[in-house]
């Protein structure tokens, strides 16, 4: 069994370059590589973004509303099979089936609109079952702790957050330029699926099968000590600290989700460029995700309990460029401002709720921050309209980035004054 595994392993890395590809994520093995590879198409619903104003120009018996669909409505579906494959996955069904299944989905029903697209209704269809294959994976975090030695846990979990920002970084700019070519191109992106589809296919194990030589060697002692947080678990109390992150991750969601699946039609508004120049402001968005992930363990080292506070006026710094200077270079700056500040919110959410949680709750709770995420995508589409009504721009859109600086603001003051940081964090 274990030379058939080499030599289909070593044909494999052949073919990849598998050396310089390795070297990259600096000695991780190829199962942890393949779960990373599961990251890169978790944003696959809010791919379309750039193109957003493209459909909206070639449906125009549609209302912007029903065109935006096309990046909310995967969110809405990825909500209740993100919460049903959370409480199964690893128990009724594999991890690996998830991770494989969820993709292939995400890869054929994210291309099919191309072949259909004179039906909305079977455009939404489809967009629907992308919706589908993103709640398939995204038990990706609890597969990390379930996979990976818990010193190594936070390294995957920061690489996985920043090749979630590269597929969408990469992704922007060729969505934006299929789109000016014509309205149904963008949909070929997810072709490019197949590239993580194949590494997960020859690399991904079942966390199960990384255990069984180490359960061989435990004592039938330190096994059933292991075995007692699983009997007690419904003894176990959620904190407040959690259902706080739980919340906020899910309205600065729906305020920065607008920021996005708008620009093309602020932009456009506004005679700053087109939908090419739309991806590229949605690349630096991503780009700065990446990057803030790399740096995330000294920054937070640096700001403390504080960060979540700053990051939040970061963002409402950013959001106050693109709203008063509407010019390419202030909305580039206030995007990648949006992208530092948000993706380092997410980190710290999940850092945060594996300390508050506790090892018992934390692969729960992951799972419900992660369905608060696709949840604030999908309330996004009210939001712009809220904010609309309430403030009476001259666009909707806006109207939306207005709403969304003031809300960053008053999730930031909350922040500094509500000690939401877990407990022992105050006291180092």
């Amino acid at each position: 069994m274990a030379s058939a595994n080499q030599t289909k392993r070593s044909s494999f890395q052949s073919t990849y370059t598998s050396d310089s590809f390795r070297a990259v994520f600096m000695g991780l093995s190829w199962n942890q590589i393949a779960i990373l590879s599961i990251f890169l198409f978790s944003g696959a619903g809010s791919f379309m973004n750039a193109a957003v104003q493209s459909m909206i120009d070639a449906w125009p018996q549609l209302s912007p509303a029903e065109v935006r669909l096309v990046t909310s409505l995967p969110s809405l579906v990825s909500l209740p099979v993100t919460v049903l494959i959370g409480s199964i996955a690893g128990k009724k069904i594999s991890y690996r089936f998830c991770a494989i299944c969820g993709t292939a989905l995400i890869m054929l029903a994210g291309i099919a609109p191309f072949f259909f697209s004179s039906n909305w209704m079977l455009i939404l269809f489809f967009r629907a079952l992308v919706g589908v294959g993103v709640g398939f994976i995204a038990m990706r975090n609890s597969l990390i702790l379930e996979s990976v030695p818990q010193d190594q846990q936070a390294k995957v979990i920061g690489y996985g957050s920043s090749l979630m920002n590269a597929g969408a970084m990469a992704a922007a700019p060729i969505v934006g330029l299929l789109a000016g070519l014509r309205w149904d191109f963008p949909f070929l992106i997810d072709i490019l699926a197949i590239i993580p589809l194949e590494i997960m296919v020859f690399f991904l194990k079942e966390p199960q099968w990384n255990i069984t030589s180490a359960k061989a060697a435990l004592s039938a002692d330190s096994l059933k000590a292991e075995c007692i947080p699983c009997h007690t678990k419904k003894g176990v109390k959620c904190s407040w600290r959690v259902i706080y992150y739980i919340l906020m991750q899910f309205i600065a969601t729906a305020a920065l989700y607008p920021l996005l699946s708008g620009i093309s039609s602020y932009m456009a508004a506004n005679n700053i460029g087109s939908s090419f120049l739309a991806g590229i402001a949605i690349s630096a968005y991503g780009l700065a995700g990446v990057m803030i992930n790399l740096f995330f363990h000294p920054l937070i080292q640096r700001l403390k309990t504080r960060i979540l506070g700053i990051m939040c006026m970061v963002f409402a710094v950013g959001m106050a460029l693109i709203l008063f200077l509407p010019t390419l270079p202030s909305i580039l700056t206030g995007v990648v401002l949006a992208g530092i500040s948000f993706n380092a919110m997410m980190s710290v959410f999940q850092l945060y709720n594996g300390k508050a949680a506790g090892s018992v709750l934390a692969p729960v709770t992951a799972t419900f921050l992660i369905a608060s995420l696709s949840l604030g995508n999908f309330v996004s589409v009210y939001f712009i309209n809220f904010c609309h009504t309430i403030f009476q721009r001259s666009s909707d859109i806006e109207s939306t980035y207005l709403g969304s600086l003031i809300c960053y603001i008053i999730l930031g003051l909350l922040s500094f004054i509500i000690r939401v940081a877990p407990k022992e964090e105050y006291d180092l």
